[in-house]
């Protein structure tokens, strides 16, 4: 149990009704509320929490926050200008406020948030530090893996999070910050020791509906930071100043295109590994990873500088990149002796496709070639269907369209508007059930060939209406592999 006036302590509100002492819980679903809870009636963009008020009091709330008064109540009522606000604050408190007592390192950007925190968790563990993660790939507290469907979880689940990882005795958390988190105040309480901008390209429109818009917002992280923190801003991006305008801490740079706080004095190889020296306001870091692509040299760049400003140990930080295998679902190979080379990337942005297939074009022998299965989303960002088919049109000999994770729409609907992409100056085929795709993809291709199954990377589920079936693309491959093996 939690005294309320702590749970409230910081909001700009008015009360109507007797609130109670205590509470036992907070939450802004009404279908998990407990007895004697606190429920937060929030106004989403699919539906008014104000709806299930009633629900909510059934269950047993005992006292409700609201924005607008419900006068035919007699269950206390805590009035505010904005419920999600609220909310966050609350959470924060009702946890004890964890993230003050933790080195939190908040990274956004389009593509590479989730490469770049694995490549900082398995940097901070190889040093021998209590670290936390937070991302696309779930959490981890030390070395135990947790699943969350978020890039950044609900404001309660985030909060109940860096106090699990308080109690267990974590030091420093890398956590991926989404533009909706940001957007939704989902990070609005937590203290940032460090921020980080990777790169912007188009995505999410549905929710932001300007590239402009989706700057902005991703932009409020770096007013975020505490100003004794530090700011890393890669200066490539066209977006990077409205990053800098924000920042009141320590600001830093990288670059792959100029000078920069960090910059890739010397790349030896990238294609198959990446072998180069890095320039540092101090000194150099001699990188030789197992990590390849040039998409990559940004990654490490990013991890490079977080893991500087968190004073890790330039010899510490060489020894580890030694040792860090790549990232599940990022360009992971699935390739068997015999036939094509596979692999199988998340990349669901125009933006990735390219970085992606660019980079597989060059690993294509002369009389091979690329052969792309990819699919779109359902109920994200529609407008970015055609330009990703666009995408792996240009780099692709063959194109297969098919089913990602459809959710609420028609597949049929989906591939209707990504295939308006394709010019018609190279094959393609629309194959609907992601399964015969890729299974045919394999088998029209051979030895000589490369084949990228593109949206999907490391997820093991696939969403249709609401509810996720078993699928993983790199199982669908293995056993295609092992049924045609010789």
């Amino acid at each position: 149990m939690k005294n309320i006036q702590q749970v409230i302590d910081g909001m700009d509100y008015n009360i109507r009704g007797k609130l109670p002492h205590k509470i036992s819980s907070i939450t802004n679903n009404s279908k998990q509320v407990k007895k004697g809870g606190l429920f937060f009636a929030i106004k989403g963009t699919k539906t008014d929490g104000h709806k299930y008020i009633q629900d909510a009091v059934d269950k047993g709330a005992v006292a409700v926050v609201v924005e607008e008064h419900q006068p035919e109540m007699d269950t206390a009522q805590i009035i505010v200008d904005d419920s999600r606000k609220a909310l966050s604050l609350a959470a924060k408190n009702f946890y004890n406020d964890p993230t003050e007592k933790l080195n939190v390192v908040g990274i956004t950007g389009t593509n590479g948030k989730t490469s770049t925190v694995y490549i900082l968790r398995r940097i901070a563990s190889l040093s021998k530090i209590f670290a936390g993660t937070i991302g696309t790939l779930g959490y981890t507290i030390l070395n135990e893996y947790h699943d969350c469907s978020l890039t950044t979880p609900d404001v309660i689940k985030l909060q109940s999070i860096f106090q699990q990882m308080v109690k267990q005795g974590v030091k420093t958390v890398f956590m991926e910050v989404s533009s909706h988190a940001i957007a939704l105040h989902r990070v609005r309480d937590i203290h940032f020791k460090g921020v980080c901008f990777l790169n912007l390209s188009q995505d999410h429109l549905d929710f932001h509906n300007t590239m402009e818009e989706y700057a902005t917002t991703k932009a409020r992280l770096f007013s975020m930071v505490d100003q004794e923190g530090f700011a890393i801003c890669n200066v490539d991006s066209q977006y990077a100043q409205k990053f800098i305008d924000n920042c009141n801490a320590d600001l830093f740079t990288f670059s792959l295109e100029q000078d920069g706080d960090y910059t890739w004095q010397k790349v030896n190889s990238y294609h198959n590994t990446i072998d180069g020296l890095i320039k540092t306001p101090q000194n150099e870091i001699h990188i030789n990873s197992k990590l390849s692509g040039k998409f990559n040299l940004q990654n490490i760049l990013a991890a490079v500088a977080i893991a500087d400003n968190i004073n890790i140990e330039h010899q510490k930080i060489e020894n580890a990149f030694r040792k860090i295998e790549p990232v599940p679902g990022r360009i992971q190979e699935a390739s068997l002796e015999q036939g094509p080379r596979v692999f199988i990337d998340y990349a669901h942005t125009p933006h990735a496709i390219i970085n992606v297939l660019d980079e597989l074009k060059a690993l294509v022998p002369a009389d091979g070639r690329l052969i792309t299965v990819y699919g779109c989303g359902g109920d994200r960002d529609r407008k970015k269907r055609p330009s990703m088919t666009a995408a792996v049109e240009k780099y692709s000999d063959l194109s297969v369209l098919t089913t990602d994770n459809p959710r609420f729409e028609k597949p049929e609907a989906i591939i209707e508007d990504a295939k308006q992409g394709f010019s018609g100056k190279k094959d393609y085929k629309i194959i609907v059930d992601r399964v015969q795709a890729i299974n045919w993809s394999l088998k029209e291709s051979n030895e000589n060939d490369i084949v990228a199954i593109l949206g999907k990377g490391h997820e093991t589920y696939q969403e249709i209406k609401g509810k996720r079936y078993p699928f993983s693309d790199f199982k669908v491959v293995r056993k295609w592999q092992e049924k045609n093996a010789n």
